[in-house]
């Protein structure tokens, strides 16, 4: 029920994606998680809900079942709760062979942390601020220096970021002034003298009503040491050639395995403007196969994927992403229904793979 990354000799960090076809299919599938994940003697890390607001108590049910009492979680609403067919799933993250300690910040953002290897790992996710400056790039800096109070917790400076997701609510009517806001923080905080982070930005809500929800993972002084280093996409064009600050996506590697995550792509050109709007079939077919190509340029390829988050503008765009499948590989995967950054893309996928050193 899990893909494996070994981070180091007896520790390996465990990936289940779950999709869900009603509540009580994620009840059980959940119930089944537990057992598994208790049979590994694994420790829970995080959870990623993706999925209607009924579903939200079967989560804390899962996170109870095993004696969880706080971690790193979010929930990533659909656009509405009564579109077919229902988009519903989570991604679970959890550590065997390593325990995790869960800190807090002031505001209430809760992180893991986690050592092995040589490597202080950490992950967070479900940061949410109260909706406060009506700018929307304060309000996004706002989020930044609550992301770099996330990291203090356990030591990193805000340079050891590898990773980052923003859930925006309505982000089509804000998206310039989000981007406005992280790149000036990233100005102020040395962000391009260093590694830029892979990131997600999608257009969802969540149940705190917050503008953004945010998630990072950091890894202390690998950006540093060469260890996490952008790789660049062989048919696309950097994101910062059209305003995003964001890495198309980064590498680490590491003693015992090399891990890509990939930002979220979608049918974008090589020169940045947006390609088949209106054929979703063409739309994942290009977005798949710029995947690919990143996965390849590093020597991997799609049966090495551990986790991914395929997010539609429609929930029906679904079933064309299953059918991509079916003429070529099944990937570990959960479902959303969410509005990707430009009102001309239909389709976004993010995806990380890894492989064994």
């Amino acid at each position: 029920m899990a893909k494996k990354i070994r981070l180091a000799e007896n520790v390996w960090e465990l990936h289940s994606s779950l999709v869900f076809s009603s509540l009580q299919d994620a009840r059980e599938k959940f119930a089944r998680l537990v057992g598994f994940l208790k049979s590994e003697g694994a420790e829970l890390l995080a959870i990623e809900l993706f999925a209607p607001e009924k579903y939200a108590q079967a989560a804390e049910d899962f996170k109870k079942s095993l004696g969880v009492k706080i971690l790193p979680q979010g929930h990533v609403l659909p656009l509405d709760e009564v579109s077919l067919p229902e988009l519903a799933g989570a991604h679970i993250t959890s550590l065997k062979g390593a325990k995790p300690e869960f800190k807090i910040t002031e505001k209430n953002s809760v992180a893991a942390f986690f050592k092995c290897g040589g490597e202080e790992y950490c992950r967070s996710f479900g940061v949410c601020l109260p909706q406060g400056a009506d700018c929307g790039a304060s309000y996004t800096k706002e989020v930044f220096k609550e992301l770099k109070e996330v990291l203090a917790l356990g030591g990193f400076k805000f340079s050891d970021l590898a990773r980052t997701w923003f859930y925006n609510d309505k982000i089509l009517s804000w998206y310039d002034d989000f981007n406005k806001g992280r790149t000036e923080f990233f100005n102020e905080n040395g962000v391009f003298k260093g590694l830029l982070p892979a990131s997600t930005g999608i257009g969802s809500p969540n149940p705190k009503k917050s503008k953004i929800q945010a998630g990072l993972i950091g890894v202390k002084d690998a950006p540093r040491l060469g260890k996490i280093y952008e790789i660049e996409s062989p048919l696309q064009c950097g994101a910062t050639k059209y305003g995003s600050s964001f890495a198309r996506a980064v590498e680490m590697k590491f003693g015992t395995y090399s891990r890509i995550m990939v930002s979220g792509t979608a049918s974008i050109a090589p020169t940045g403007e947006t390609l088949y709007f209106g054929d979703i079939k063409k739309q994942v077919e290009l977005t798949m196969q710029v995947i690919g190509g990143i996965l390849k340029s590093r020597g991997m390829d799609f049966s090495d994927t551990v986790r991914s988050v395929i997010y539609c503008m429609k929930p029906e765009y679904y079933a064309e992403f299953l059918n991509w499948q079916k003429s070529n590989v099944e990937i570990p995967h959960t479902p959303s229904y969410s509005t990707v950054c430009r009102g001309d893309l239909m389709f976004e996928v993010e995806l990380d793979a890894a492989k064994s050193s």
